[in-house]
């Protein structure tokens, strides 16, 4: 109820603040687990790919700082943001995004982990596909692309489907995670440019 309250009027901000060019929002599924998976330009775009995607509950994961201030924690938490200790192996936020997921919802990540400016270079994190092959769930890629000023056009792109079946029951090591990332990134990175 929060989360449907709050994206609406969400909404209405966002159709005043920018313009939008969205493509591809049919490819992603309805009623499925799903991993979202976006580049991340600015602070506003878990927003917007929650807001603009469909219509579907997205719970992002987000990092520990942005939960320190009480009324913006709580605010996070009704909105099912997930926080996550960066730069180390988070088994309870792996643990909860699971859950998001084994309940049949969507999960949506920056696999960089964090803010890069277009055109700069940044490895993606691997808990991505981490959490896709634990959860056997396709990964939608969506790229944005946009400045972000009063009245800008903003570029969602979202892709098709990844299955990452080839790679389940299969041992994995940290190279092949890297390999993998690297290929969502670069897809992602491609519907970024449109």
């Amino acid at each position: 109820m929060f989360y449907d309250v709050a994206k609406f009027l969400v909404n209405i901000f966002l159709s005043i603040y920018y313009k939008f060019d969205i493509r591809g929002k049919e490819n992603i599924p309805k009623g499925v687990p799903l991993i979202i998976s976006s580049n991340h330009i600015h602070w506003a775009d878990p927003v917007i790919v929650a807001c603009r995607t469909g219509k579907r509950h997205i719970s992002f994961l987000g990092k520990r700082e942005l939960f320190k201030n009480k009324i913006f924690s709580w605010v996070l938490h009704k909105l099912t943001v997930i926080p996550v200790r960066r730069g180390e192996a988070d088994v309870n936020a792996i643990k909860s995004a699971l859950r998001v997921l084994k309940n049949g919802k969507v999960l949506g990540i920056f696999p960089e982990g964090t803010r890069v400016k277009e055109g700069v270079e940044r490895d993606p994190q691997s808990g991505l596909v981490v959490l896709a092959l634990k959860s056997k769930c396709d990964v939608i890629p969506v790229g944005l692309r946009g400045n972000y000023k009063f009245r800008s056009t903003i570029h969602i792109n979202v892709g098709e489907p990844i299955s990452l079946k080839e790679y389940y029951g299969v041992k994995n090591d940290k190279e092949k995670l890297k390999e993998i990332s690297l290929m969502i990134m670069e897809r992602i990175k491609e519907l970024a440019k449109g």
